[in-house]
C-alpha cells in the first residue's frame, strides 16, 4: 500500500471538513466584514463629525473666506490662516472649490482657476446635492499618511451652495486604535461573539471621540480668551513673532496698541461682574470691526486689548487705528435698559524703531499707556525714550505706600480750625502726611493719586478715619475733627459701614466728626453717593463741601446732598487782594450759602488783610497759616485741652 494512499481523505469526509471549515470560515468571514464595514463607517463618521466641525467654527471666526468662492483673490492674511488651518489638529491638508468644479486653493499650492474638476466627481454629487461626502484611502508614505478620510463639506450662504470645503483628516491612529479594539471580534466566530465584540469597540469609539473632543477643547483654550473668544497672550506671541520676522525682512513696521478701559472697574463694581462681561464682549466685536483683516487683535486678561497692525507706514497709521478705537469704544453699550459708557486709554510703541522684539514692543506699549491713562480719558500716547524711567519711579512709589499701608508708617497731621466770631479754636483737619524720616519726602498731591489709582487710598482712608477719630476722642475739649474722603472710597460701597465702625472703636460722639468730600465724587452714579451720604448724616456725622468753586459746581449739589458746610477753595482766598472778582465771588457764596443754612469755611488764610476781608463777608470759619500749621497728634492734644492752653485770640 503507498503512502498516498495512506493518507488519502475520503470524498465524503473532504466534503464534511469542507462544510465544516465554512462553518467556521464563514461566521469569521462575516464577523471580518462586519467588522471591517463598521470600522470603516466609524472612521467616516468620525472624520465627518470632526470636519464639519472644524469648517463651521473656521468660517465663523474667518468669514472673509467666503470671498473666496465668488472668484476674490485670497488676502496675504487670509491665505496665512487657511495654511496654518491645514495644520490644526490631525487635518494635514486643505483645498477649497467652487461651484463650477475649480480648485481655489489648496494649502500645497494656491491654484488660478484651471478646468473644472470633472474627474473628481463627489465635487458634482456634493454640489448638486448639497450634503456632506466622505471617503476613506490608504496613502503611500513618506508622500502621504498612511489612511485618511477626504471629507467633502458644502459651504452655503442664504440657503445655496457656493462651494466645498476639501478636508483631509489623518485617521492612522484612529484606524489602528480601531482595529485593536475590533480584533477580538475578527478572532471570534458568530453573531454572538461579534456582539460581544463590539462592546469594548464601542466604548473605544466612544473613549476616542471624547479624547478628540477634549484634546480641541484643550487647544482651543490654550490659544483663545474662553470670555471674547480672541486669541490670548500665547497665540499672539506666534503671531507677533512671524510679523516681526517679516518686517525685518521687508524693512516695514510693526505697531503695538495696548488699550485699557477707562472706568471698568467702576461698571463692575456698580451694576456687577455680568455687565463688566457684556462689556468685554462687546469691546472684542468692536475691536475686530476696527482692525483691517491683516491686523490681530488679543486680550490679555482683566480690561487689557493688544492689537498688533502691520504693513503700513507708522506712526500715522497707528494713529488713525487709535482714532478709529476710541471712537468705537466711547458709543454706550446698551445692558437691559441701562447705557453703560467705558472709553479707553491706548498707548503704542512701533518696531523696529521703539524695540526689536516682542516683549520689548509690549513693554513700550506699557509705559506708553501708562502715561496716556495720566492724561484722562480717551487718550493716546507714543512711546518716547525716557518715559520708562518715570513709570519706574512711580512703581517704586507705589511700593513704597504699600510699605508704609503694610507698616501703618503713615503719619496725622492736624490743623487748626477757628471761628471768625470770637477766635476760638472750633476743630481740626487731619491731613494725611508721608512717614516721617522716609525719602524722599513725597506731597500728599503727589502719592494720594497713585493710592486712588492702585486701590490702596481704600486701606489708608480707613486707616485714617480710625486714627482721627481715636485722636479726637482723647482731646478733653468736644473739638470737631474733619477728615477728607476720596471718591474711590465711595465707589466700594462700604463707606458707611467704615465710618460707624471708626466711631464705635474710638467711642466719638458722631457729631463731632465731619467728613469733607469734593465735587468730583458725583461725576458717575450721584445717586448711589446720595444715598451713602444720606445715611452718613442720618447717623450724626456732618458732611462739608471741600473746594467749592474749583471742581464741577453745581447749585443742584448744594440742595441735593445733605452738606452741613461748604468750604471756599484757596485760590480764591489768595486772589482776594490783587483780584476784585475774587472777593466778589467769595460774597456770593457765603450769601448763598446763609440762604441755605451752611456754615462757609475758607481755606488758606494766611494773611490779616484776607482774615479781615473773610470776616466782613461773613464767613463763619476759616484756617490756614494765619490761625495756626499742621500739627502733630501731641501738639494738637495740647492745644485742644483748656487747662493746658490758653484759648487764642482772633488774629488782628
Amino acid at each position: 500500500m503507498s503512502k498516498s494512499r495512506i493518507f488519502r481523505i475520503p470524498s465524503t469526509e473532504r466534503g464534511r471538513l469542507a462544510i465544516l471549515a465554512l462553518s467556521i470560515l464563514l461566521p469569521i468571514l462575516a464577523a471580518t466584514l462586519v467588522c471591517n464595514s463598521l470600522l470603516s463607517w466609524m472612521l467616516r463618521y468620525d472624520a465627518q463629525t470632526t470636519s464639519s466641525s472644524w469648517v463651521s467654527m473656521f468660517v465663523s471666526r474667518n468669514p472673509q473666506v467666503l470671498a473666496i468662492f465668488t472668484g476674490a483673490s485670497p488676502s496675504t492674511g487670509t491665505q496665512q490662516h487657511l495654511n496654518e488651518a491645514s495644520q490644526v489638529g490631525d487635518i494635514y491638508r486643505l483645498r477649497l472649490w467652487d461651484t463650477s468644479g475649480h480648485l481655489v486653493f489648496s494649502s500645497e499650492r494656491l491654484h488660478s482657476a484651471g478646468p473644472p474638476a470633472v474627474d473628481k466627481l463627489p465635487i458634482s454629487d456634493v454640489l448638486r446635492s448639497g450634503s456632506v461626502q466622505e471617503e476613506g484611502h490608504t496613502g503611500s508614505p513618506p508622500h502621504d499618511v498612511p489612511y485618511y478620510v477626504e471629507s467633502l463639506i458644502p459651504i452655503k450662504q442664504n440657503g445655496a451652495v457656493i462651494g466645498v470645503f476639501d478636508v483631509y483628516l489623518d485617521q492612522s491612529d484612529d484606524k489602528q486604535l480601531y482595529q485593536r479594539s475590533l480584533f477580538l471580534t475578527e478572532a471570534i466566530m458568530g453573531v454572538l461573539v461579534l456582539l460581544a465584540g463590539g462592546i469594548p469597540a464601542c466604548m473605544a469609539y466612544r473613549q476616542i471621540l471624547e479624547q478628540r473632543a477634549a484634546k480641541a477643547q484643550a487647544l482651543y483654550l490654550a490659544e483663545h480668551d474662553s470670555l471674547t473668544g480672541l486669541p490670548n497672550r500665547k497665540q499672539l506671541n506666534d503671531v507677533a513673532r512671524t510679523a516681526l520676522a517679516a518686517s525685518r525682512r521687508n524693512q516695514t513696521c510693526v505697531a503695538a496698541l495696548m488699550i485699557d478701559l477707562d472706568r471698568f472697574k467702576e461698571i463692575n463694581d456698580s451694576f456687577g461682574h455680568s455687565a463688566g462681561d457684556e462689556v468685554l464682549r462687546n469691546v472684542a466685536i468692536r475691536l475686530l470691526a476696527s482692525v483691517r483683516e491683516s491686523d490681530s487683535v488679543a486680550r490679555f486678561g482683566g480690561d487689557e486689548f493688544i492689537v498688533l497692525q502691520v504693513g503700513l507706514a507708522q506712526p500715522h497709521g497707528a494713529s488713525v487705528l487709535a482714532e478709529r478705537i476710541i471712537r468705537a469704544l466711547s458709543e454706550p453699550y446698551d445692558f437691559g435698559n441701562t447705557p453703560l459708557t467705558s472709553g479707553a486709554s491706548i498707548g503704542i510703541a512701533i518696531a523696529p524703531a521703539d524695540a526689536g522684539d516682542f516683549d520689548s514692543l509690549l513693554a513700550c506699549a506699557d509705559v506708553a499707556l501708562y502715561k496716556s491713562k495720566a492724561h484722562g480719558r480717551n487718550s493716546v500716547t507714543f512711546f518716547e525714550p525716557g518715559m520708562d524711567a518715570a513709570v519706574r519711579e512711580r512703581c517704586q512709589l507705589e511700593s513704597d505706600i504699600r510699605r508704609a499701608c503694610d507698616t501703618a508708617s503713615f503719619q496725622l497731621a492736624y490743623q487748626p480750625l477757628h471761628s471768625f466770631g470770637d477766635g476760638s479754636l472750633v476743630g481740626f483737619e487731619a491731613l494725611l502726611r508721608w512717614p516721617e524720616g522716609w525719602s524722599p519726602q513725597q506731597s500728599p498731591s503727589v502719592f494720594i493719586p497713585i493710592a486712588e489709582d492702585s486701590g490702596l487710598i481704600l486701606q489708608i482712608g480707613a486707616w485714617v478715619l480710625e486714627t482721627a477719630c481715636r485722636a479726637a476722642a482723647g482731646w478733653t475739649s468736644p473739638l470737631k475733627v474733619a477728615v477728607n474722603l476720596s471718591p474711590v472710597q465711595f465707589r466700594h460701597g462700604d463707606i458707611v459701614s467704615i465710618v460707624a465702625k471708626a466711631l464705635r472703636d474710638s467711642g466719638l460722639p458722631p457729631e463731632r466728626l465731619e467728613l469733607e468730600v469734593t465735587e468730583s465724587l458725583w461725576i458717575q452714579n450721584p445717586d448711589a453717593v446720595l444715598e451713602q451720604l444720606k445715611r452718613l448724616s442720618n447717623m450724626g456725622v456732618s458732611v462739608a463741601l471741600d473746594d467749592f468753586g474749583t471742581g464741577y459746581s453745581s447749585l443742584t449739589h448744594l440742595w441735593k446732598f445733605p452738606f452741613e458746610n461748604v468750604k471756599i477753595d484757596r485760590s480764591f482766598v489768595n486772589g482776594m487782594e490783587s483780584e476784585p472778582k475774587a472777593t466778589a465771588i467769595i460774597k456770593a457764596i457765603v450769601a448763598l450759602g446763609k440762604m441755605l443754612n451752611l456754615t462757609i469755611t475758607a481755606e488758606g488764610v494766611e494773611t490779616p488783610l484776607q482774615a479781615q476781608i473773610l470776616r466782613a463777608a461773613g464767613c463763619d470759619q476759616a484756617q490756614g497759616f494765619l490761625f495756626g500749621r499742621p500739627l502733630s497728634a501731641a501738639s494738637a492734644n495740647a492745644l485742644a485741652n483748656p487747662t493746658c492752653q490758653p484759648a487764642r485770640a482772633y488774629p488782628a
